[in-house]
């Protein structure tokens, strides 16, 4: 999974009625979601914003599933596993008549193929996972995965299933494979891919042939996800009925949303974060050379009002932040910096680490000049234009910086510009952000020298943490692997590299008079939608009917003759499970 991103799409323009709920024996029913974040890709392959993961949750099943309470492993695909070969061994008997939506048989087969060619042509978002496993076939239910190492995230195979009989002939090499757009339409989720219009919608249809229906006919005909570019509009479409739920919403919105005795607002945590990067200079493209010395990344560090940005942006919503989260359980993998290691704000100590180390500002322009008395310290920051905090952190750091003597320089960029810069270095310093998956093994691997000129955007790595990296990898004592991971956190913190803003929730909100059936993950504090499994979407009901897709929700429907007009329009993008998350940032 990577980036946490709130993005923001497309003008929303056009006449609209508000619709009331009603019951007609012929109509359908369709759950309307609005979202901020664009869709690049809908190939689970390649693709790592926030808004194509969630799709790829409804649209592809998996061999084991996330509890929505806790994340544990449950059945999925698999009905049930046994282990062997002393842990390294996993059997899984796949369910009983299970087939893709277009009505071939969905078997063995088809897992053993994803995991052994994503593991052979590396597919980014599934290797993590697949490096070390070796899947064979034992007959059409059965199938046999052995890891060459020990893996403490087996027996979870949570990857996307893609068919075997539609992939192969495309997917020839990583090539091929990562190029495709995934519009075939054929799943095994819920629901699967009917359109899709880039910068405007993904509209998707009840799945007949999915396993969790239990042979009954889906209360939901069609689930629509739709861009806005701007988010007062979404806002407003919820307010007035012509969506369901939204997610990403600005957070000066919540109150008056929360006022509303038809809507219910969440603000769900699942180990999301912002994050102010810094280039450690490990690929061709090179930061500004004072940023190069520790001293002054952690002079940047100090000089950040992470408590402002919270309280003034967030609206107190977002907790506060550290060092990296790596998984959606915060409390568990985010370790303890002691209060003498914190870089709490302090620009006078900022100041201070500055002139100690030579940094000064010897022309008397209010720029701090390299020790020898040349080159300002001047920082490329780039700012994503997909992202509606983006543009405001750009503003703030500027005069963080100032305050310290480092001048800034803005450069604008949407999210795939961005990621093309990040990946050659370009760049000093910029603000992006990441949901995680669950387990933190994905989001430890960004920062390795593997992943650089890909998703290191840091540009950063450390022989030390290199080597807990694949000690945390193999480690099956629980608390043991907690402490590698706090290990490693702890040394990314104290390099000043990566300097998270804050816990980030996912704002949220649904209408209570159209759909019931919403289901948090994690239990209690986690989102509704967009989450590591999006458990909700099969379980969703109109409300007030008995499960029968008789019953229509509040939606967009033509009534006496009047049709809703929608006309969308605007351009931009996403973040990765980058929030996009953000991760997938």
């Amino acid at each position: 999974m990577r980036r946490m991103a709130v993005i923001l799409m497309l003008a929303m323009v056009g006449a609209a009625i508000a619709p009331a709920a009603f019951a007609q024996e012929d109509a359908e029913v369709v759950l309307r979601i609005g979202l901020t974040q664009d869709w690049e890709t809908l190939n689970p392959t390649a693709g790592f914003a926030v808004s194509e993961y969630e799709i790829w949750n409804v649209h592809y099943a998996t061999l084991t599933d996330k509890a929505a309470a806790d994340f544990a492993p449950i059945p999925g695909l698999a009905e049930s596993w046994e282990v062997s070969n002393g842990g390294l061994t996993y059997t899984y008997k796949l369910r009983e008549g299970l087939k893709w939506s277009d009505g071939e048989p969905l078997t063995a087969e088809d897992v053993a193929w994803n995991v052994n060619t994503g593991r052979d042509q590396e597919w980014d978002n599934m290797l993590s996972t697949v490096i070390n496993l070796d899947a064979k076939v034992i007959d059409d239910r059965t199938v046999e995965i052995t890891s060459s190492v020990p893996d403490p995230k087996l027996p979870n195979m949570d990857v996307y299933l893609v068919p075997k009989h539609i992939w192969e002939p495309i997917a020839t090499d990583y090539d091929a494979t990562v190029v495709y757009e995934a519009l075939d339409g054929v799943g095994s989720g819920p629901f699967v891919i009917s359109e899709f219009t880039k910068g405007q919608s993904v509209v998707m249809v009840a799945n007949p042939n999915y396993w969790g229906w239990n042979g009954e006919k889906p209360p939901i005909d069609k689930v629509i996800f739709q861009t806005f570019a701007n988010p007062d509009a979404m806002v407003a479409a919820l307010q007035q009925g012509e969506l369901d739920a939204i997610h990403g919403f600005p957070a000066g919105s919540a109150a008056t949303l929360g006022d509303d005795p038809n809507i219910e607002v969440v603000a769900g945590r699942q180990g999301g974060f912002d994050e102010i990067a810094i280039n450690g200079g490990a690929v061709t493209g090179q930061p500004h050379p004072a940023l190069l010395d520790l001293e002054v990344r952690r002079a940047i560090s100090f000089a950040i009002d992470k408590a402002a940005v919270i309280e003034d942006l967030w609206f107190g919503l977002a907790g506060p932040l550290e060092t990296m989260s790596p998984g959606a359980d915060e409390a568990k993998w985010i370790p303890d910096i002691p209060a003498d290691k914190a870089f709490t704000y302090d620009p006078a100590r900022a100041n201070q680490i500055l002139d100690d180390a030579g940094y000064l500002d010897t022309d008397g322009d209010g720029i701090r000049e390299m020790p020898d008395g040349t080159n300002p310290i001047v920082l490329r920051h780039a700012v994503n234009t997909d992202g509606d905090l983006a543009g405001p952190i750009g503003e703030l750091f500027t005069g963080w910086m100032e305050a310290i003597g480092i001048g800034v320089e803005l450069a604008s960029y949407d999210q795939d510009a961005l990621f093309g810069v990040i990946v050659e270095g370009d760049y000093d310093t910029f603000f992006w952000g990441w949901v995680p998956f669950v387990d933190p093994d994905p989001m430890l691997s960004y920062f390795t020298e593997a992943e650089l000129e890909s998703y290191n955007d840091a540009n950063w790595t450390d022989p030390r943490f290199e080597e807990l990296y694949l000690e945390q990898k193999v480690e099956l004592d629980p608390q043991r692997r907690i402490d590698i991971v706090h290990e490693m956190l702890t040394i990314l913190h104290d390099a000043a590299v990566y300097i998270p803003m804050y816990l980030g929730p996912d704002l949220q909100a649904y209408r209570t008079d159209t759909f019931e059936g919403w289901v948090r993950q994690p239990a209690d504090i986690g989102p509704v939608m967009f989450s590591n499994s999006s458990p909700s979407y099969p379980l969703l009901r109109p409300v007030g009917s008995d499960g029968a897709a008789s019953s229509a929700g509040t939606n967009w429907l033509l009534i006496g003759g009047v049709v809703v007009a929608v006309a969308l329009a605007g351009a931009v993008a996403v973040t990765r499970r980058k929030s996009s998350a953000d991760d997938r940032e």
